[in-house]
């Protein structure tokens, strides 16, 4: 009977272990700032902190593309200007770089299939994306 204990508890402990390694798998595949992105909601405060997240009226129209060797592309870029590539910093700043070579960087979050960029203005302001499948 103790021997049958002691194999439940570690066959409980690899399936335990072998689940929490597919969820860690699966939250990195969702948290790649790659891939096509829908704008959803704009974000811009008049200066007095009353600025709130709101729906975009034409959604599905406006969307950004990350590839993965860096390039940019879609129809939400033309907010920004001549933007043509981007580089990640790290898990929260990216650097976007206009097709002159200058660059700026902005904050972003991804929580699951949503993308959210901020900053670059004096208030706040932001645009958020869901992840739209290829």
């Amino acid at each position: 009977m103790k021997n049958l204990l002691y194999l439940v508890a570690i066959v409980s402990s690899f399936l335990f272990i072998c689940c929490e390694k597919n969820c860690n798998r699966e939250e990195l595949k969702d948290s790649s700032i790659v891939g096509k992105w829908m704008l959803v909601e704009t974000l811009a405060d008049p200066g007095d902190g009353s600025g709130k997240w709101t729906a975009v009226d034409v959604q599905g129209k406006y969307f950004l593309k990350f590839n993965a060797d860096g390039r940019l592309e879609g129809n939400s870029l033309e907010r920004f200007g001549n933007l043509t590539r981007y580089k990640v910093l790290n898990d929260s700043s990216v650097n976007f770089i206009y097709a002159d070579g200058r660059e700026f960087a902005l904050r972003y979050k991804i929580s699951r299939d949503s993308l959210t960029i901020t900053g670059g203005c004096i208030e706040a302001c932001g645009s958020r994306f869901i992840r739209k499948q290829l």
